[in-house]
C-alpha cells in the first residue's frame, strides 16, 4: 500500500535554499508575466488558481478580470495537450470548451475574441488527436470506424473555426498603421494581434495535414490533404519566412514532400532548418529532427537513421522530451531502423540488437500515443510476453488494474505500476464514481515521486488537490505535491528554483488553510517553517511554527523549530551590535526549547531518544555561547550518565558527548573533558575521528566569536585559557594519542594566536609519525604530512622566524610542485613580511596575482581562486592603492557574484568596506 508518511531531510538543510519569497499582494503590472511562466512551466493547477484570486481580488483592473475564463480555458488545452491521462485530456476539454464559450458570449467584441476562436479551434484538434489514439488502442472494427468519423468531424470543425478566427484577425491587423514606434500603446496590441493572425493561417495548413494523417498511406484522401496543405505551407513560408511561424510552415512543407515521396527536398529543408542557432528554435528543431529520422528510414539508410535517432534521444532528454509525442515516435524508429539492419548482423549482433528494441518498445507501449499499436505488434513478434503483459493490462477492469499496481507498489517497480495505474484512471467512471479514478490518480502521483519524477507527482496530487478537495485523499495529496516540490528544488540547482519554491509555498499555504484542523494541515505549516527559516524568513517562520495546534502530533517538534528560529535571529542581533535584542531573543529561544523538552519527559520519553538528547543539545548549545557553563553541566551530565549507563551510540549520543567536550573545558575542568573526548574517540576513526574533531572546533570558535562579537575581552580570555589548558592536557597524554587528535590540538592553538605551542606540537607530529613506518604506509600519508608542513611553517612565521619558514616552505615547493597549499602560504609569509617591513606589498601582491590567475583556469574555480584575488586586492590596499583594490575586487564579483561561497563572500564585502 501507499506509504503514509514522507521523508523531508530535502527541507532539513535550509541553508541550502536560496532567497525566494512568495507571491504578496498581486502587482497587475507582472500579473501576465508571472502568468506566462506558470504556464510555460506546466504549473496548470496553480495557474488556474491563481486566476481564481485574481477574478476575486477587488483590485483586479475590470479590462484583465474580463480575461479570466479565456486564459482558464488556455490553460486547460495547454495541459490537455500535454497529459497522457486521456479521461483526463477529455475532461479538461470540455471544462475547455465551457470557459472559452462563456469568454465569447460575454465579450463578443473583446479584442480577444477572434484569439478565443483560435483556442476553440486548437480544442478541436485535440479531441482529433484523442479520437486518433483512441482508434489506435482498439480492436473493435466498428469502434475504431467511428474514432476515424470522430477524429475527421473534428478537424472539419477546427478548420471552420481557424478560417473565420483568421477573417477577423487580419480585419483587426489592418485597423494598424503598417508600422508603429516602440513606445507607440498601441504597439504590443497590434503585435500580438499580427502574431495570432499568423498562428491562425499556420494551424488551418495544419489541419490539412492531421486530417490526411486519418486516412491509409498512399490512399487518395491523404494525397489530397497533402497537397492541399503544401501549397498553403509554402504560401505562409513566403510570406512569414522570419517569423517562428514561417519556420514551422517550412518544416511542414517538408513533411508533405516526404510523404509523398519526395525524400530529398524534405532532407534540404529539414537540413536548413536545424542550422538556425536560436534556443527558441528548440522546440521546433526538436520535431524537424524526428522527421528527418523518418526521412533517412524511408531512404533505407537505417545505420544513419538509428544513429540520428540515438543522437536525438540525448540531446532531448528531459523527461517530459522523452514521452512526448515525438519522443514515442523517435524510439519506435530507433527500433525499426536497428531491426532493419539485423539480416546483415551476426548472431550475436542480432541477440544485442533484438534485446535493445525490446527495451526501447517496452518504454513506448506504456503510453497513449499513435505509436504504441505498432510497437506492441512489434514486440508481440520478438518478445511475445512484453507485448502480452501491456495487451492483459488493457484487458482488465478497474480492480484488477489497482491490484496489479498495489503489488507493482509492493515490490518497487514503479514503471509497472505506473502503467497499471493510468489504465485504471481510465477504466474509471469519473461521472458515476469518481473517487476510484481519484483514488488511482493517488497512487500514480506516488508512483511518480518514488521514481523522481517530481514534477509530475506535484501536477497530479495539486489536480486532486485543488479540484478535489473533499476526496478522502485530497490532504494527503498535498503532501506528496509538498514533498515532489522540495526534492525538485534540491534536484534541479541548473533551473528555476525560486519558481519551485515559490510554487511550494504556495501548495503548504494552501493545505494549512483548507485543512487547518488536520495533520496535514500542521504538516504545511511545519513546511512553511522550515522555507522561511531557511530563506532568512525569522518571522514568518516562527509564526508558521506556532499555529501548529497545540494538540497535534508535531507540536513538540514544532516549538523545538521555534527555538532553532529565535536563537538564530539572536545570533543575527548580536553580529549587529544590539546586545539587548539578541539576549531577548535567546531567552524567547530557551523557553520553547525547555517547553518541548518538558512535553518530552512528561510523555515519558526513554532517555536515550535521539529526539530528546537533540532537544537536550539545543539548550545546551545556547547556554555554552552565552557563557552559561555551569548550567549546561546541569543540563547535561544527568542524561550523558543515563545515556552512557545504557550503552548508548550513534549521532545524537556523539552530540551529546560533544557537548558536554565543550561545557567541561568552558567550566574549566579539564581531566573531566580529557574523559569525555576519550569516549568520542571511541565512537569512530579515520575520517569520522577527524570529521569529530573538526566539528568540535567550529563549536568552539562559535562560542569564541559570541564573546568577541559582544566585546566581552575577560570572557574571551578566560575561553581561551581554558581551551589552550585542555588542548596542551591533549597534546601531552601519555596514550591514545594519533595523527588527528594531535594535528587537531596544533592547529586549534594556531587559532587562538599561540603559535609557539603550535609549533612544538608540529614538530612532535614530523618527529614521531613522519619516521613511522606503519604510518607512513597508510593510503594518503604524504598528503597529511604536507598539512603538518604547512601548519608547521605558519607557527614559524606566527612567531615571526621567517628565515625558517622561508626554509620549510622552498623545500615544499619543490616537494610538491602542482600543489597550492605552500604557494598559500608562501604568500602569507610575504604579508607578514611586508607587516613587519621585511618585504613589500608589491611583492605580495604579484605573487598572489600569479597565484590567482593559475587557479583560474581550473573548471570549476575552487575556492582559493578566490581567496588569492581577496588577499591580491588586500596587498593593494595595503600599498595604498584603495582603487585598484576596489576594481579588483569589483571585477571578481561581477564574474561570480558568490565568489565561492557565503564565507568568502563576507571576507570580500568586509575588504570593501574597509578600503578607504
Amino acid at each position: 500500500m501507499v506509504r503514509r508518511g514522507l521523508t523531508w531531510a530535502a527541507l532539513a538543510v535550509a541553508t541550502l535554499l536560496g532567497h525566494a519569497t512568495a507571491r504578496g499582494e498581486e502587482d497587475m503590472r507582472t500579473a501576465p508575466k508571472y502568468l506566462q511562466g506558470l504556464r510555460e512551466r506546466g504549473y496548470y493547477e496553480l495557474a488556474d488558481q491563481y486566476l481564481e484570486t485574481l477574478r476575486k481580488a477587488p483590485n483586479t483592473p475590470e479590462d484583465f478580470r474580463a480575461t479570466i475564463d479565456y486564459e482558464q480555458g488556455r490553460l486547460m488545452i495547454d495541459e490537455a495537450s500535454r497529459t497522457g491521462d486521456l479521461v483526463l485530456k477529455k475532461d479538461l476539454l470540455d471544462q475547455a470548451r465551457g470557459k472559452l464559450v462563456t469568454f465569447t458570449q460575454k465579450n463578443p467584441n473583446h479584442a480577444l475574441a477572434p484569439e478565443s476562436l483560435v483556442q476553440l479551434a486548437r480544442l478541436l484538434v485535440e479531441r482529433g488527436h484523442l479520437a486518433m489514439i483512441q482508434e489506435v488502442e482498439t480492436d473493435d472494427p466498428k469502434l475504431k470506424a467511428a474514432k476515424q468519423v470522430e477524429a475527421r468531424t473534428s478537424f472539419d470543425q477546427a478548420r471552420d473555426s481557424y478560417t473565420k478566427a483568421d477573417e477577423k484577425l487580419v480585419a483587426a491587423f489592418k485597423v494598424f498603421p503598417p508600422h508603429l514606434a516602440d513606445n507607440d500603446s498601441r504597439k504590443d496590441e497590434r503585435d500580438r494581434t499580427h502574431i495570432a493572425m499568423m498562428d491562425a493561417e499556420l494551424q488551418k495548413a495544419v489541419v490539412e495535414y492531421e486530417q490526411g494523417q486519418t486516412y491509409p498511406p498512399g490512399s487518395q484522401e491523404r494525397g489530397e490533404y497533402l497537397t492541399k496543405g503544401l501549397a498553403q505551407f509554402e504560401e505562409i513560408y513566403k510570406r512569414y519566412r522570419t517569423q517562428l511561424a514561417g519556420l514551422v510552415a517550412r518544416m511542414y512543407q517538408a513533411k508533405c514532400y516526404e510523404e509523398k515521396g519526395e525524400i530529398g527536398p524534405a532532407l534540404g529543408i529539414y537540413n536548413e532548418l536545424l542550422e538556425h542557432q536560436a534556443p527558441q528554435l528548440r522546440g521546433m528543431q526538436r520535431h524537424v529532427a524526428y522527421f528527418k529520422i523518418i526521412a533517412h528510414g524511408k531512404r533505407k539508410e537505417y545505420a544513419l537513421a538509428a544513429d540520428l535517432a540515438s543522437a536525438w534521444l540525448q540531446r532531448y532528454s528531459s523527461p517530459d522530451e522523452i514521452r512526448s509525442r515525438e519522443g514515442l515516435g523517435v524510439q519506435l524508429e530507433l527500433a525499426k531502423n536497428i531491426l532493419a539492419q539485423l539480416p546483415d548482423a551476426s548472431e550475436k549482433e542480432q541477440a544485442q540488437a533484438i534485446h535493445r528494441v525490446v527495451d526501447v518498445l517496452s518504454q513506448v507501449v506504456r503510453y497513449s500515443s499513435p505509436f504504441k499499436g505498432e510497437a506492441l505488434a512489434i514486440l508481440k513478434k520478438y518478445k511475445p510476453k512484453a507485448a502480452a503483459n501491456a495487451e492483459n493490462l488493457s484487458r482488465m477492469g478497474y480492480d484488477e488494474l489497482d491490484g496489479q499496481a498495489d503489488q507493482a507498489i509492493a515490490s518497487q517497480e514503479w514503471d509497472k505500476a505506473a502503467e497499471a495505474l493510468k489504465l485504471a484512471i481510465r477504466k474509471a467512471d469519473p461521472a458515476k464514481d469518481p473517487d476510484k479514478a481519484n483514488l488511482a490518480r493517488y497512487k500514480l502521483a506516488f508512483v511518480y515521486y518514488m521514481n523522481k519524477r517530481f514534477y509530475e507527482a506535484n501536477v497530479l496530487t495539486e489536480h486532486l488537490a485543488r479540484r478535489y478537495p473533499r476526496f478522502s485523499m485530497a490532504p494527503k495529496a498535498t503532501e506528496i505535491a509538498m514533498a515532489s516540490m522540495a526534492d525538485a528544488y534540491n534536484t534541479y540547482r541548473e533551473i528555476d528554483r525560486t519558481s519551485d519554491l515559490n510554487r511550494l509555498i504556495d501548495v503548504a499555504k494552501y493545505a494549512a488553510a483548507t485543512w487547518p484542523d488536520k495533520e496535514e494541515g500542521d504538516a504545511a505549516r511545519m513546511t512553511l517553517g522550515q522555507v522561511y527559516h531557511g530563506t532568512g524568513q525569522y518571522a514568518n517562520a516562527v509564526e508558521a511554527y506556532l499555529s501548529v495546534r497545540p494538540k497535534a502530533s508535531r507540536w513538540v517538534e514544532a516549538q523545538t523549530k521555534v527555538g532553532a528560529t529565535y536563537w538564530e535571529q539572536s545570533k543575527i542581533l548580536q553580529r549587529k551590535g544590539d546586545a539587548k535584542g539578541a539576549d531577548a531573543e535567546a531567552a524567547k529561544a530557551l523557553e520553547a526549547l525547555n517547553a518541548a523538552l518538558k512535553a518530552r519527559r512528561d510523555a515519558g520519553v526513554l532517555p536515550a531518544d535521539p529526539d530528546l538528547l537533540g532537544n537536550i543539545c539545543d539548550i545546551a548549545d545556547i547556554q555554552l555561547e552565552t557563557g552559561k557553563a555551569s548550567e549546561a553541566l546541569a543540563l547535561l551530565e544527568p542524561s550523558a550518565q543515563a545515556v552512557t549507563a545504557g550503552g548508548s551510540t550513534g549521532p545524537a549520543f556523539n552530540r551529546m558527548m560533544t557537548a558536554l567536550l565543550r561545557a567541561h573545558i568552558n567550566a574549566g575542568q579539564i581531566e573531566q573533558a580529557q574523559a569525555d573526548m576519550t569516549v568520542l574517540e571511541k565512537q569512530g576513526g579515520g575520517a569520522n575521528l577527524a570529521q569529530l574533531y573538526f566539528g568540535l572546533g567550529k563549536l568552539l570558535e562559535a562560542e569564541m566569536k559570541v564573546l568577541k562579537d559582544k566585546g566581552d575581552r575577560t570572557g574571551l580570555a578566560k575561553r581561551q585559557a581554558d581551551y589552550l589548558k585542555f588542548l596542551t592536557a591533549l597534546a601531552n597524554a601519555k596514550s591514545g594519542q594519533t595523527y588527528e587528535s594531535l594535528q587537531w590540538a596544533g592547529e586549534q592553538m594556531l587559532k587562538i594566536q599561540n603559535p609557539r605551542e603550535a609549533s612544538k606540537i608540529f614538530k612532535r607530529i614530523l618527529e614521531t609519525m613522519g619516521k613511522d613506518h606503519a604510518f607512513l604506509a597508510q593510503e594518503g600519508a604524504d598528503n597529511l604530512l604536507l598539512r603538518t608542513r604547512i601548519r608547521y611553517a605558519e607557527a614559524l612565521r606566527g612567531q615571526e622566524d621567517y628565515t625558517a619558514a622561508e626554509e620549510l616552505v622552498a623545500d615544499l615547493l619543490k616537494e610538491f610542485p602542482k600543489s597550492s597549499d605552500p604557494l598559500f602560504e608562501q604568500g602569507m609569509l610575504l604579508e607578514n613580511k611586508a607587516e613587519t617591513k621585511q618585504g613589500t606589498w608589491k611583492t605580495a601582491f604579484a605573487h598572489w596575482q600569479k597565484l590567482a590567475l593559475r587557479l583560474g583556469t581550473s573548471r570549476p574555480r575552487p575556492t582559493e581562486y578566490y581567496d588569492a584575488w581577496y588577499h591580491a586586492a588586500y596587498a593593494l590596499s595595503k600599498d595604498n592603492q584603495p582603487t585598484k583594490a576596489k576594481q579588483t575586487l569589483g571585477s571578481v564579483m561581477r564574474l561570480s557574484p558568490k565568489v565561492g561561497g557565503p564565507e568568502m563572500k563576507e571576507k570580500y564585502d568586509a575588504l570593501l568596506k574597509s578600503i578607504k
